[in-house]
């Protein structure tokens, strides 16, 4: 199993991808560029329970969040996805 990893960035985009007709929770999808590789994209998925403030996690959703400093922790998948166990936001 892969250890878990933190990665710091900024969020260049972000959205909320809602569960339809597949039953899933709702997640949240987070691009962000990594500190120290700024042209790096790296997406972080969160399911959105992690958002504890309805206003963030709304922003979030609108993209109105561009260049926020995020801290993601969580394991990478295969294809390089984080999926994040833990979100740390500021403005």
């Amino acid at each position: 199993m892969l250890a878990e990893s933190t990665v710091t960035g900024a969020i260049i985009d972000s959205w909320v991808e809602h569960p339809g007709i597949s039953g899933k929770s709702s997640r949240l999808v987070i691009q962000l560029a990594p500190l120290g590789h700024p042209k790096e994209l790296l997406i972080v998925e969160a399911e959105t329970s992690l958002i504890g403030d309805r206003e963030w996690l709304e922003d979030l959703g609108e993209n109105l969040c561009h260049g926020s400093p995020v801290a993601a922790v969580g394991r990478f998948t295969n294809t390089g996805l984080l999926n994040a166990t833990e979100l740390r936001l500021a403005r």
